[in-house]
């Protein structure tokens, strides 16, 4: 009646009753004989929930060096040294695992002990399970050497090499602009001319990119004779003649134009008569980079080499109408490449030795 009130108080309070009333399976009972400082190992799976009922003697009443019941592979759940007899050593089962049961021999006697090993299941359905392993193979890469080792070896890398730089002279602007005077009311007495230099490229195998532009500005027959005479002046000149060789700008219609470009080498000069032009150069941001009065102007510029430039040309005659010529030309340099693979000493990791080392596990049966 008491164990019945018992069971009921727990049923009412709704504490599970584990394992009450399921009867022990047998796992093992058997003998295992010993010689000479001897090990052995049993291997038996439980299920989630079982417990482990462990029992085990010396036939002659000697102790054994040590006995330990481990959770494969290294959790340690029983372990008694120097002990003769064991009886029935219950241990919980937490999870469905194999389990280790090893006896240890110190002495070179021969000896016999007797093993014994049950399992109280949770339930009737785990009754049926299958205590029996299944050996695998299990593969582990070992290395021989833990610490990362370097050598000096020849790589082979690849670089970018210049194959050849060229010079492009490309003109931006040529062209006249009607200019009314002050006393015209009907036109405007300013001009404004927008400029777009080339844009930089920047490729694998090739680049352009500009360095310079120059611009000349004049009005007027004796401004255009002046124009004309530098370019004939450049075709003469030393350093012209040796650019015109190579590029053959400096013999065109841009000739003096190109000199004052390419190199800052100026053939013009101011004539001494005509109209004069007012007027201003403006970069991004209106920067001014030049301004002035005269019939003639020119100038050469290796900063603000991209974007848009601000031509700004005024009349301040007050009777007559004046012809505003503008030229604009800019320098780029193409550049030609190719990838060129060389051999370079350096320190690379080496590849560590290393194993496979193949072991046989238990793991449950299913």
């Amino acid at each position: 009646m008491k164990n019945l009130f018992f069971f009921l108080l727990l049923s009412t309070l709704g504490i599970p009753i584990v394992g009450i009333g399921q009867k022990p399976v047998e796992v093992c009972d058997l003998s295992l004989q010993f010689s000479n400082k001897e090990e052995q190992e049993l291997f038996y799976g439980f299920a989630a929930g079982d417990k482990i009922v462990f029992s085990f003697s010396e036939s002659v009443g000697a102790v054994l060096a040590e006995v330990e019941i481990t959770e494969f592979p290294s959790n340690v759940k029983f372990r008694e040294l120097n002990t003769a007899a064991i009886k029935e050593k219950t241990l919980e089962v937490p999870k469905a695992a194999v389990y280790r049961f090893r006896f240890r021999s110190d002495t070179k006697k021969d000896r016999t002990i007797k093993v014994r090993i049950q399992r109280i299941p949770q339930t009737e359905k785990t009754r049926t399970f299958v205590t029996a392993v299944k050996w695998v193979e299990r593969f582990d890469t070992v290395y021989q050497n833990n610490d990362a080792r370097f050598e000096k070896q020849m790589v082979k890398q690849t670089r970018r090499v210049l194959v050849r730089t060229d010079t492009a002279i490309v003109s931006l602007v040529d062209k006249t602009e009607r200019i009314a005077a002050k006393a015209n009311w009907s036109g405007s007495t300013t001009s404004k001319v927008p400029v777009t230099l080339p844009g930089n490229k920047y490729e694998t195998d090739r680049s352009y990119e500009v360095i310079a532009w120059a611009y000349w500005i004049g009005s007027g027959e004796q401004a255009e004779k002046q124009y004309s005479e530098a370019n004939r002046l450049a075709t003469l000149g030393k350093n012209a003649v040796s650019a015109a060789g190579k590029l053959g700008y400096l013999a065109g219609p841009y000739g003096a134009l190109a000199s004052l470009a390419l190199d800052g080498v100026s053939y013009f000069t101011v004539p001494r008569g005509g109209n004069n032009i007012k007027y201003r150069v403006l970069a991004k941001e209106n920067k001014l980079l030049d301004s002035g009065d005269g019939p003639a102007a020119y100038a050469r510029h290796n900063t603000y080499t991209q974007g848009v430039l601000n031509f700004e040309m005024g009349n301040d005659n007050y009777i007559e109408a004046i012809d505003a010529r503008l030229r604009v030309i800019a320098v780029a340099l193409v550049k030609t490449f190719r990838q060129e693979e060389y051999l370079e000493e350096k320190e690379v990791p080496v590849a560590r030795k290393f194993e496979v080392k193949v072991s046989r596990v238990p793991v449950l049966s299913k």
